[in-house]
């Protein structure tokens, strides 16, 4: 592993990739090629998962996104497509097409949603078996894009729980690219925490990863799940950011995290 600067201060560990826990996943709007380059040369190891998101990709020169897709991959970054690109594709009849082009173009991941069109949930399952037919590794949205679609906490836990139970390896917990009044999330960006606890009832939050774009909400995950917690719609260049929150080198967190780990590790 590469020295770290001020590598003379202690530390607090972390999983190592490939992760299954404190996974942190990128939304990717629209980068080039080198940016990615660039951005990847300092944060690739604290990144597990990119998401070509919504239907970017469809204005972009097919060679550039396959060129991206290598990058990721050669860094051990899972990579998938926007939910909205699998909606489009399910409702014109052509969502095995989809899973087709994305194993060759390199991804070993898609994300299966109905967040703007609806799919019936046992249609759902089915795409999730078509999925992992073709190797792809599944990771399911629950959820709305707009408020006044959106449904009650009961059919979110309902919806999660089919979904892990059909064979996808993680649910994602709408929150958009906003972190607004979608969700668990209210008109000003805060959890709801009742609201939450039913969403979640039953259900092992290290299955879910939490769409977080602000940092007042990865703060909020970080501390009520602990520095393992999944986190989602992380924009590429907070990245290093909310890594410094998973190990409380910053302020938000220092209390929870850096002296309860590092205390331990100077008094081993």
């Amino acid at each position: 592993m590469t020295e770290k600067a001020f590598s003379f201060l202690p530390m607090p560990e972390r999983s190592s990739k490939p992760r299954t826990d404190g996974m942190t996943m990128c939304l990717d709007q629209g980068l080039g090629l080198r940016y990615t380059e660039d951005l990847l040369s300092i944060c690739s190891e604290y990144v597990d998962l990119w998401k070509l998101g919504w239907a970017t990709t469809q204005l972009q020169p097919l060679d550039i996104v396959k060129k991206k897709v290598e990058l990721l991959r050669s860094k051990n970054i899972s990579v998938c497509n926007g939910g909205t690109l699998l909606e489009l594709s399910e409702h014109q009849g052509k969502a095995e097409e989809l899973f087709s082009e994305l194993v060759e173009m390199g991804c070993d991941a898609t994300e299966i949603s109905s967040g703007s069109l609806d799919i019936d949930s046992d249609r759902v399952v089915e795409l999730i078996h078509s999925a992992k037919e073709k190797g792809l590794r599944v990771f399911c949205e629950v959820g709305k894009k707009l408020p006044e679609k959106d449904f009650g906490a009961k059919e979110y836990n309902r919806l999660m729980r089919k979904y892990l139970e059909a064979g996808a390896g993680k649910v994602i917990l709408e929150a958009r690219e906003s972190g607004v009044s979608v969700g668990i999330m209210d008109d000003d960006g805060n959890p709801r925490e009742l609201r939450m606890k039913e969403v979640l009832r039953d259900i092992d939050p290290s299955k879910v990863i939490f769409e977080a774009p602000r940092k007042s909400q990865q703060v909020f995950f970080l501390k009520k799940f602990g520095p393992e917690t999944n986190l989602g719609n992380i924009h590429p260049t907070d990245v290093i950011s909310v890594e410094t929150l998973r190990r409380g080198l910053r302020g938000d967190t220092i209390d929870d995290f850096y002296f309860v780990i590092v205390d331990r590790h100077l008094k081993n």
